[in-house]
């Protein structure tokens, strides 16, 4: 399992930096275009606390990428960071499993949004993160309350991540400084939301085990 989640780490951080000049673009619309650059620096940091602790397992792998993350600058790294600390405390609270399940996936990335939310004070709607989030932890809430297994419950997530990105290209911003572009703020994706999502497409064609599965849910991006 611990393989797993390392695997799934590192596939994720490879989504990301193959995204660097998709999400500088998008940045640059309201930002500096920075975004990019910051995202394939969390990357690589998130890396090298996997490279030092190559026996590390469950809640600790997932603290230390925390770890990693938050040292990043700007607003991202601790956002990461917090997320990820939230989910490490979830995991141990659930403690050792033999297989995950979607209630366990769905109380991790509740538990990562609550975090998000509480640092950022972003909601669904501000043009943010949140907005991919909140829709993939939507979808892992109907995949538990329906039955499904863990695969389908990832599918469900990653997609969800996506469509809500995608629905941030006709939001204003409302939080951070795309606000001050107002109306012109509309007509382009969320970088923040776009790397999120990736990242959980990432992990979720990880987990599936398919480069195929992240070729379809990814369509020609």
């Amino acid at each position: 399992m611990s393989a797993t989640l390392r695997e799934a780490i590192l596939a994720a951080a490879d989504a990301v930096e193959a995204a660097t000049e998709e999400l500088g673009v998008l940045d640059s619309v309201a930002g500096d275009g920075d975004h990019g650059v910051t995202m394939a620096i969390l990357a690589r940091s998130v890396r090298k606390k996997l490279e030092e602790a190559p026996d590390a397992t469950g809640a600790d792998l997932v603290g230390r990428v925390a770890l990693g993350a938050a040292s990043v600058g700007g607003a991202t790294g601790p956002l990461y960071g917090t997320g990820l600390m939230k989910i490490a405390a979830e995991m141990r609270a659930i403690g050792p499993v033999s297989k995950v399940t979607t209630a366990d996936l769905r109380r991790c990335l509740e538990a990562a949004e609550a975090g998000i939310v509480a640092l950022g004070k972003a909601a669904p709607g501000d043009k943010t993160i949140v907005d991919a989030i909140h829709p993939a932890v939507e979808a892992l809430h109907r995949a538990e309350a329906d039955g499904f297994d863990v695969g389908d419950a990832v599918r469900a997530a990653a997609a969800a991540a996506r469509e809500g990105t995608d629905a941030t290209a006709g939001m204003i911003a409302r939080i951070g400084r795309a606000s001050r572009l107002g109306e012109r703020s509309r007509g382009s994706a969320d970088p923040g939301a776009t790397s999120f999502a990736i990242i959980v497409e990432a992990l979720a064609a990880a987990y599936l085990s398919g480069d195929s599965y992240l070729s379809g849910v990814r369509g020609d991006r």
